[in-house]
Formats: C-alpha cells, sequence, structure tokens
C-alpha cells in the first residue's frame, strides 16, 4: 500500500480515539453501515460514542471510518483489519488503530517510520520530548501544510503523537523511553499482506 500522501492537522482533535474506533468498527461489521455519513447519523441520533454533547459525535464517527478505509484499497485487507479493531483483544485493538493511523495521516506513518523504526533499529530506547519537537520542525522544509500550522497547533500535535505512543504501550513518557512490545501476530499478517513491511520495525519486528 502506497504510504499516505496527506498531513492532516485534524488529528489535534480526533486524536487517538481507539474506543471510539471500536464502536464503528463494530457499526460495520454486525450493523452493515458501508456509507460513512449514514454510520455518522445514527452515531449522532444515538450517541453511540455517550459524549456529554453532539457537537463532535457525526466528525469523529467519519473520522473512525476515515481511517479504517485508509488503510487499504483490498476489501478482504480492510475486512481483516476492521474485525481486529471490533472483536480483538485490548492490545490487538491499540495496534490495530495505531496502524490505521499510520495509513490515514502521512504526519502518523513519517513519525512511526523516521522516529520510532528507526529508534528500534538501533536499539536506542531513548525518545525525548524536543526529538518528537523537531521532527515535526523538520517537516516545515517539506510541507507548506506543515508550515503552515501555528506554533500552538505543532505542540499539541507533539502532544498527541507522544499519547498515541504511549496509549499503544510503546513509551513511558515519564521516563522518556521507547518500551518492547509483543506485536500482535494477526496485525502483523495484515500489514504483510497489505505490502506495508516497512512498517513492522515501528511495532519492534526488526527484519
Amino acid at each position: 500500500m502506497p504510504a499516505p500522501t496527506t498531513y492532516r492537522g485534524t488529528i489535534t482533535r480526533e486524536q487517538w480515539l481507539s474506543r471510539e474506533m471500536r464502536i464503528v468498527a463494530r457499526l460495520m461489521l454486525e450493523d452493515g453501515f458501508t456509507d460513512p455519513a449514514a454510520l455518522a447519523t445514527y452515531v449522532q441520533e444515538h450517541n453511540a460514542f455517550q459524549y456529554p454533547t453532539e457537537r463532535m459525535l457525526k466528525s469523529i464517527a467519519k473520522a473512525c471510518a476515515r481511517r479504517i478505509a485508509s488503510v487499504s484499497d483490498d476489501p478482504a485487507i480492510t475486512q481483516r483489519l476492521t474485525q481486529l479493531i471490533a472483536q480483538g483483544t485490548a492490545d490487538q485493538l491499540r495496534q490495530a488503530n495505531l496502524y490505521a493511523m499510520m495509513c490515514d495521516n502521512r504526519l502518523v506513518w513519517e513519525f512511526m517510520l523516521n522516529v520510532v523504526a528507526d529508534k528500534q533499529r538501533r536499539l536506542d530506547r531513548s525518545l525525548h520530548a524536543y526529538e518528537i519537537a523537531s521532527f515535526i520542525e523538520g517537516l516545515r522544509a517539506q510541507s507548506e501544510a506543515v508550515d503552515s500550522w501555528s506554533d500552538a497547533t505543532r505542540n499539541k500535535i507533539r502532544q498527541v503523537l507522544t499519547k498515541c505512543i504511549e496509549e499503544c504501550g510503546m513509551y513511558n513518557r515519564k521516563e522518556e523511553e521507547l518500551l518492547p512490545i509483543l506485536a500482535d501476530f494477526e496485525l502483523s499478517q495484515i500489514i504483510r499482506a497489505n505490502g506495508d513491511e516497512r512498517a513492522l520495525a515501528a511495532f519492534g519486528i526488526i527484519e
């Protein structure tokens, strides 16, 4: 699968969303929702995420559906990932959600491959906050979109990227240290089937 081409600053409001991803994946599998607009309307009408207000329901539902759809052009691979998100263990959900975020957002893809995977290969367990900030700053030279973001937006993105790897169990924020994880076998098979072997190192599989 080709790497994503869009740097999505919307990650500042969409963020991690693993619980919401599970709900959306189950709606797709169990209730047969295939149209993102219809799914988003259902989520809003039934407050499926149990948010205190309805303001973000539709946009978050569409973001979750977009992440799942971005994984592959192959319906069989998309189905396998959807099943993993909907029915898998907590660890499978977290890792599958992170992979979906990588496929959906070039920002997450490059962070995981150029920063996290690179450190995994070099057995470098340190990952300091300033390194994440430097990664984002480095993108400004190659992307007008990233360069147009405010300092506050870029700082928020740094926080979200940190939270993503922390929620996936691969980062200790206090110690600024990458942690080893047991990469899920089913997800690794999905990644291979999708032609994304280069992404495996981000989950600690070094080949």
